[in-house]
């Protein structure tokens, strides 16, 4: 009998035991498989019940990789809206719309009547003239007048300047109101005159430099009855009036100038008028006396503005001081209370000076409304070429 090497053996003895373990194993996966099969329905696929069911743990790391990229996603996306949202707002602020100004209403162009609550306080003491065949300027004359006994003595300009102590320096007025005061030399009231002495005053006017040195400005409505369709011509300007007092004369239009279109349809466009003055046994000239505002022409709508006119049922002017503004493309608009009847006709000045009171005209109280219906608020036509024209009129007849 061979003797058996014990070594070999033992390795005999593993590989039969490893073998046998194999063995067992394949007997009950194909007994499993036995049942899988016999579990299975009808016609179903075999080979899908052979497939080896997955892993947890390939199920769990497909499910955290699944929530890891969705993270991400809200994440990019929240950083994406805030970026959105920044440009946004700058684009905002680059783009905010402009505030658009509200329209206004434009003047009147239509022909009617002066109404009872416009500026121009009519009086009965005044005569009207038969207009008959007016010149195309629209100028009209008056007969001279007899020496007026109420006429102070000639003041130089000088003299006119030393007199105004109380002028008001070109600042917005507070309280913004219509303030009585002493006066301006070259601003005045237009008066009812029968030749010898003057009645009462119903309107405003202001002397304007001219090469002829004899032109006061006014409203037309002030000079012209649009219900007759003729001039005044019973009147006169009295520079510097205040408490009863007439320091420098009484002064006659021997000539006036109105535009042919307010003549027509009292255009409130050309609601201005000029008058050739003289005074009656002197040859003194209006503007060497108390001194003349300039004409502005085209001036523009805003600006710090002094307006001056005399109410009819006071004997002192009133003065107020604030920003002129645009009613309409032809109309300039001033806001401040006070101004009531007698107005009409008043200077509206800039670059006044505060030393000798002179400015610059702009505008006189009329066009729309007359100059307007309500004491609070004051209206002027605007000076274009148009009433450029008209003073060179006025001043080629002076």
């Amino acid at each position: 009998m061979r003797e058996l090497d014990p070594q070999r053996t033992r390795r005999h003895r593993q590989r039969r035991r490893r073998y046998a373990a194999i063995s067992s194993t394949s007997a009950g996966v194909a007994a499993q498989d036995s049942r899988r099969e016999a579990a299975a329905p009808s016609g179903a696929n075999p080979t899908a019940a052979l497939k080896p069911r997955p892993r947890p743990k390939r199920r769990f790391a497909a499910a955290a990789l699944c929530l890891g990229v969705l993270a991400i996603g809200a994440v990019a996306g929240c950083f994406a809206e805030q970026r959105a949202d920044a440009r946004g707002a700058a684009s905002f602020t680059h783009t905010t719309p402009k505030a658009v100004p509200a329209p206004r209403p434009r003047s009147s162009r239509s022909a009617a009547p002066l109404s009872p609550k416009g500026k121009l306080n009519p009086q009965s003491e005044l005569k009207i003239a038969p207009q008959g065949a007016e010149p195309p300027t629209g100028s009209g004359t008056v007969p001279s007048a007899a020496p007026d006994t109420e006429a102070g003595p000639g003041v130089s300009f000088d003299g006119a300047l030393q007199a105004q102590s109380t002028l008001p320096s070109m600042t917005q007025s507070n309280p913004l109101t219509g303030t009585a005061f002493t006066g301006l030399p070259q601003i005045g009231a237009l008066f009812g005159y029968d030749g010898t002495s003057t009645s009462t005053h119903f309107c405003s006017g202001s002397v304007v430099a001219s090469n002829t040195g004899d032109l006061v400005i006014t409203a037309a409505h002030c000079v012209y009855d649009s219900s007759s369709g003729s001039l005044l011509t019973d009147i006169a300007f009295v520079p510097g009036y205040h408490d009863g007092q007439q320091p420098y004369g009484v002064w006659t239009p021997s000539q006036i100038v109105v535009a042919p279109q307010w003549l027509s349809d009292q255009d409130p466009d050309y609601d201005v008028a000029f008058l050739v003055v003289h005074q009656s046994g002197s040859t003194q000239r209006i503007q060497d006396a108390v001194g003349a505002d300039q004409l502005g022409v085209d001036p523009g709508f805003a600006a710090l503005t002094q307006v001056v006119g005399y109410p009819s049922d006071t004997d002192q002017p009133i003065t107020c001081t604030d920003y002129t503004k645009q009613f309409s493309p032809t109309q300039l608009e001033f806001d401040c209370p006070g101004y009531p009847d007698g107005t009409s006709g008043g200077p509206f000045l800039t670059d006044v000076d505060p030393q000798t009171g002179v400015g610059t005209v702009v505008g006189v109280i009329g066009g729309y409304e007359t100059g307007g219906d309500t004491s609070d608020v004051s209206y002027s036509a605007y000076f274009s070429d148009a009433i450029d024209s008209l003073f060179q009129q006025a001043e080629a007849a002076g």
